[in-house]
């Protein structure tokens, strides 16, 4: 790059500037009255603070980090089975209730009255309801387990896509609202000890009605206790490994004498963590009484209800049964039957109930929602009821009992998937770093003219200004005059 001795710097700015791609500011320099100069400054200006305006309101868009929903059929020649969790609609065995268990009916208002069916004892109704679950909670969980519905007393047969299986596909937990219930294809497998062991999880590789789930199962209808169990079969929920199942919340009802036939399409759903407006996360850093006590992932409402029980904790001085109580927690179960500490308790189980209570709980990122198809029809039917009460007659023990009476306790539920392709829904970033750049260049394009090329104009102008500055801050070193001492010191050495 040769700069002339002669140049100044306003001729170096002309010279590049009077060629440039950029429009508007070569048309200032080539006006040639002041009128025409001025006319072209003010268009510039306004172009200028035009271009200025819409790229601030694309990179205030772009930190807004906008995103949107890409929805994608996924052809899978092999699912992952979800999980199936059942609890009966009755809490605990009667006949228990009243041998084994008999204090838990002392102090129980409906067990103790004539008028059980009354409308004026709903809030009796409630409150016995609570007051049942106080005293549940007061058992070690081997009593809490034998109170409810056993396992091997419920499950006649099972087969999933053709084979056999037993009570060992199961593990069991205890609700506090339905007791006992049982989940088959569970990420873990409870042992005797209490200590959970972890195990491979079933697959699907075919759709359809005969390569799921068939479970046939007795509700033991004798063993209700009438003033609790208005309705009778199963609460079922089909649900992700991870999750945990909140049966009270979720699921559907199977009634006795009916085959259920239920298919379900799976959906999965991707969801971007922050600074994305579903600010979604895995749990981590998140208390979840959940996941310390049954090793399951991080979900919203197993966040929520760790939430309602930690202000309950730490406003009470005890935890609710409904909620888990992790083993470093050191509190008692709250008991109820204390005017003060019921009043506590009420004041913020209403709280949780109406979402009022300050709660971080985001979205999970990875999400499985399980849609459900459900039919009926009746089972067993009229000619084959003789044949299949022959069979539990053969089979003796408890369900020989109900063999008279198969439609007031029995249920067939049949699970499957309805196609083995699934939804996944992607939460993606609608505006990125690339289309910010390409938005910008394209108004800088549209306004004033300006693209890489005219880029490359200014930084070569931006070279010779440089230049050109140190060439003279050079040249005017070599000019200076000398100092007048070091020009007589240089006479007097000469001289001598």
């Amino acid at each position: 790059m040769v700069i002339s001795k002669k140049a100044t710097l306003q001729s170096i700015c002309r010279e590049t500037l009077i060629h440039t791609s950029a429009h508007g500011v070569s048309s200032i320099l080539r006006s040639r009255s002041n009128h025409q100069k001025n006319c072209w400054i003010i268009f510039v200006v306004v172009v200028v603070g035009c271009m200025l305006w819409q790229c601030s309101e694309l990179i205030n868009t772009f930190f807004h980090y906008p995103s949107q929903e890409k929805v994608t059929l996924v052809n899978s020649a092999r699912l992952k089975f979800p999980a199936v969790t059942f609890c009966n609609l009755n809490q605990v065995r009667k006949s228990l209730m009243l041998s084994k268990f008999s204090f838990l009916k002392g102090g129980l208002y409906f067990l103790n009255t004539d008028y059980a069916n009354s409308s004026q004892n709903q809030k009796a109704y409630i409150e016995d309801s609570n007051q049942l679950g106080f005293l549940l909670s007061k058992l070690n969980p081997d009593q809490q387990a034998e109170a409810g519905h056993q396992l091997e007393d419920m499950l006649i047969s099972c087969h999933f896509h053709g084979e056999k299986c037993d009570k060992s596909f199961f593990n069991a937990f205890f609700n506090h609202k339905f007791g006992n219930c049982y989940t088959f294809n569970s990420l873990t497998k409870m042992e005797n000890r209490g200590r959970l062991m972890r195990r491979d999880v079933l697959n699907a590789t075919k759709a359809g009605f005969s390569y799921g789930l068939t479970m046939e199962l007795s509700i033991e209808q004798d063993e209700y206790i009438e003033q609790f169990s208005q309705a009778a079969g199963i609460r079922l929920i089909i649900h992700d490994q991870k999750d945990m199942p909140f049966p009270e919340d979720d699921g559907v009802n199977i009634p006795p004498g009916q085959e259920s036939d239920i298919a379900i399409v799976k959906v999965h759903v991707h969801r971007l963590r922050a600074p994305y407006s579903s600010t979604c996360t895995t749990g981590d850093g998140i208390h979840n009484y959940y996941r310390d006590v049954y090793k399951v992932g991080y979900s919203r409402e197993a966040c929520k209800k760790t939430c309602g029980q930690m202000y309950i904790i730490k406003n009470c001085g005890c935890g609710m049964w409904e909620f888990p109580v992790p083993k470093d927690v050191k509190v008692p179960f709250c008991n109820i039957t204390n005017k003060n500490i019921n009043k506590c308790v009420q004041l913020y189980e209403d709280k949780f109930a109406h979402d009022e209570l300050e709660c971080n709980c985001p979205l999970q990122c990875e999400e499985e929602i399980f849609e459900l198809t459900l039919s009926s029809s009746q089972w067993p039917s009229a000619v084959y009821m003789n044949e299949f009460a022959r069979k539990l007659r053969q089979s003796g023990g408890k369900l020989a009992k109900v063999a008279d009476k198969v439609r007031d306790n029995l249920v067939k539920v049949i699970i499957n998937y309805q196609q083995l392709n699934y939804e996944l829904i992607e939460e993606i970033p609608s505006f990125q770093v690339i289309d910010l750049v390409s938005s910008i260049g394209g108004l800088v394009g549209l306004w004033i003219g300006v693209s890489i090329c005219t880029v490359a104009e200014f930084v070569e102008l931006f070279l010779k200004v440089i230049i050109f500055i140190i060439k003279r801050v050079i040249r005017k070193n070599k000019e200076a005059p000398l100092n007048p001492y070091m020009i007589a010191h240089q006479t007097f050495k000469s001289s001598v």
